[in-house]
């Protein structure tokens, strides 16, 4: 019956007129790039030149860390603080490493962190900070959902620089690490760069927390969890067999003594919770939300590829979730991003919907959208009324 029921679904969406597909590069294909092939030197040969250091900044575990350096570099000064305190602005410098002086510059490694304030992955944050830094990279790759290495160019005041990046998300800590060579040197310094950086490790990794969630109860049949910060409208309840809510990413806009001046919405997650014994089919109700959404002016195009993977609660015995491209009808140069997600538990259907600034588009609030909604859909779970026989 769910096997049919989901030809069914993906043949109303499919069969959906879609808007021009544009031939635009995904904005993870434009940045993410293999890294430059380096053969390393000899591991004992290595080892020889460089001594190892074990560094726990500020005395806080998360952020403690093993790496070897080249054996003629110099160790700056160690900050220490009391009240440590981690910005979730700005990277606050935990250590640094420098080499010899020469014409060229100074290679150097720098250790910084700051703490995180979303839930975006480690490769949604690095992209979102290349592009706010109007950065080019010519190296970018995603080693797991806890590290990502970059190679690019930057040039100071004085001198240009190749630059070997890692980021790791630990706990609620960015921990970036870059090392600095000078573009002159690059051809004699490039193996030694690679093979420090990947001798460079985490030594108390640790789970990440997830941000304050609110929860909504749909009587004893459903909870959604949301994030803190989006706003429920909630239409009156008239039956359990059809119930549902809209959530809204509202961003405010503050003048200068705090006050909101303004404010807009920078997604939209539509929740519905259909009793199987309702009059409507599942696929009509998406009928029905498709031509709301065309009604609202945006149409429904090409299927896209999901990111990352998604879970569901285990009591669900059916879940899929598809994306689209979304089309804004009178601006064909607005992009959005249409995610639905179909679950079945007990007697009921549950749909998720998602509609969001397009990753091209809006990076920085597609990836927000898409992590909030990942997690609304992980922690949705049926409740015991959803089991019961209902007259």
């Amino acid at each position: 019956v769910f096997i049919f029921m989901l030809a069914l679904v993906c043949a109303f969406v499919f069969s959906t007129p879609s808007a021009q597909a544009k031939n635009e590069k995904d904005i993870f294909d434009r940045f993410k790039k293999d890294m430059p092939e380096i053969n390393f030197m000899e591991e004992d040969k290595f080892l020889k030149l460089t001594k190892p250091i074990k560094k726990v900044p500020y005395g806080e575990e998360t952020l403690a860390y093993t790496v070897r350096i080249p054996k003629d570099w110099d160790e700056g000064a160690e900050a220490r603080t009391s009240n440590f305190l981690l910005s979730e602005k700005l990277f606050v410098e935990l250590n640094a490493f420098k080499g010899k002086p020469s014409i060229s510059g100074r290679s150097r490694i720098e250790v910084q962190a700051l703490k995180i304030d979303s839930n975006l992955t480690v490769e949604q944050w690095y992209l979102k900070y290349i592009l706010e830094g109007g950065y080019t990279t010519s190296g970018f790759v995603t080693h797991n959902e806890n590290k990502v290495e970059t190679l690019m160019v930057q040039t100071d005041p004085d001198f240009s620089y190749y630059v070997r990046s890692l980021a790791f998300l630990n706990g609620d800590y960015i921990i970036m690490v870059r090392y600095y060579v000078p573009v002159h040197y690059i051809q004699e310094q490039a193996v030694m760069q690679a093979q420090v950086m990947n001798s460079f490790k985490i030594l108390n990794e640790k789970e990440r927390a997830v941000q304050d969630m609110d929860i909504y109860r749909f009587l004893d049949v459903a909870e959604v969890k949301y994030p803190d910060g989006w706003k429920v409208f909630a239409k009156p309840l008239r039956s359990v067999d059809y119930m549902d809510i809209t959530l809204m990413n509202i961003q405010e806009f503050k003048g200068n003594k705090g006050e909101v001046t303004s404010s807009s919405s920078t997604g939209k997650m539509d929740v519905v919770v259909i009793s199987a014994a309702a009059r409507e089919s599942l696929v009509e109700e998406i009928d029905k939300y498709k031509k709301k959404i065309e009604a609202d002016g945006v149409l429904i195009g090409e299927k896209l590829g999901l990111y990352g993977e998604l879970t569901y609660d285990a009591d669900m015995e059916f879940s899929i979730t598809e994306a689209y491209e979304g089309v804004d009808s009178s601006n064909n140069l607005t992009e959005y991003e249409f995610w639905f997600t179909v679950m079945v538990g007990g007697n009921y259907y549950y749909l998720i919907m998602l509609l969001t600034p397009s990753r091209n588009e809006n990076f920085s609030v597609w990836a927000e959208n898409i992590q909030n909604y990942k997690l609304m859909v992980n922690y949705f779970r049926p409740m015991a009324g959803a089991f019961l026989e209902r007259n």
